[in-house]
């Protein structure tokens, strides 16, 4: 099995925070499409937040596609290895979308640059209805839509994502699922994201990676991980309370919006 990302005796504490979240960790991530599942403050963002090098240890060492995080200083050369999304992200622009789009595919690390490629993003991402408004003018499920496409626009060669469908309709999930777990096996790429749904994680993932509050992550294919007895007891609660939490989850979001 091949590694996108290694954990090497990993420490690391916040630094407002008074106890590390992580303390002498060390895991490998296997590379190709890996689902993080568990429950809220068990690690998820935060090894995210290490694996993409925007977060560096403590102590041990992180090694992204066998490059030390320590290495990776100038943002330009980070993004070349990785690009994150981070969970319920907001920002202001001047310019509009149609134009943000364009400018991070030309800018990015891809090799070919298609006009094409850019309409399938926003035929894919749903984004006709948003290219003239500014990224403060759109709704949450709106803007996690345009993030997306900026971050297969971009080119990375890993994907990490928080909670990369939050806010958006059950359909629109399906498909930008869908598209970035096909995308990411024709392209070679490593695609690593949590999602509150655990349908939504099952299905669209090879691996999972399976924080369990004292414990180390359990990492292993989905099947194999992603049984009713080891999700019980990572989530501290019932199976069918899972699938009601989530049921009140997806009806709640849909149709949210920023101001």
């Amino acid at each position: 099995m091949m590694y996108a990302v290694e954990l090497r005796r990993v420490t690391y504490t916040y630094p407002e925070g008074k106890e590390p979240v992580f303390t002498d960790l060390s895991l490998r991530l296997p590379a190709g499409v890996a689902a993080f599942v568990g429950q809220n403050g068990t690690g998820k963002s935060t090894l995210m937040l290490l694996a993409s090098g925007i977060a560096l240890p403590d102590e041990g060492t992180v090694l992204l596609q066998g490059v030390d995080t320590r290495e990776l200083r100038d943002l330009r050369e980070r993004q070349r290895y990785v690009s994150l999304i981070h969970q319920n992200m907001e920002f202001e622009t001047e310019e509009s979308i149609g134009d943000l789009l364009g400018r991070v595919y030309l800018t990015g690390y891809h090799e070919d640059h298609r006009e094409e490629f850019v309409r399938e993003m926003v035929r894919v991402f749903e984004l006709q209805g948003v290219m003239h408004k500014r990224t403060q003018e759109v709704s949450k499920g709106e803007l996690q839509r345009t993030l997306l496409a900026f971050c297969v626009l971009y080119g990375s060669r890993m994907l990490m994502m928080d909670e990369p469908v939050f806010a958006m309709e059950d359909h629109q999930k399906r498909s930008a699922m869908s598209f970035l777990y096909e995308y990411a096996r024709r392209e070679g790429l490593s695609w690593y994201y949590s999602a509150h749904e655990l349908d939504l994680s099952e299905r669209y993932s090879d691996h999972a990676v399976l924080f369990r509050p004292g414990q180390e992550p359990l990492i292993g294919p989905t099947a194999d991980v992603h049984t009713r007895d080891r999700l019980e007891r990572a989530y501290e609660a019932p199976y069918d309370l899972l699938k009601r939490r989530e049921e009140l989850y997806r009806q709640t979001l849909p149709g949210m919006h920023r101001h």
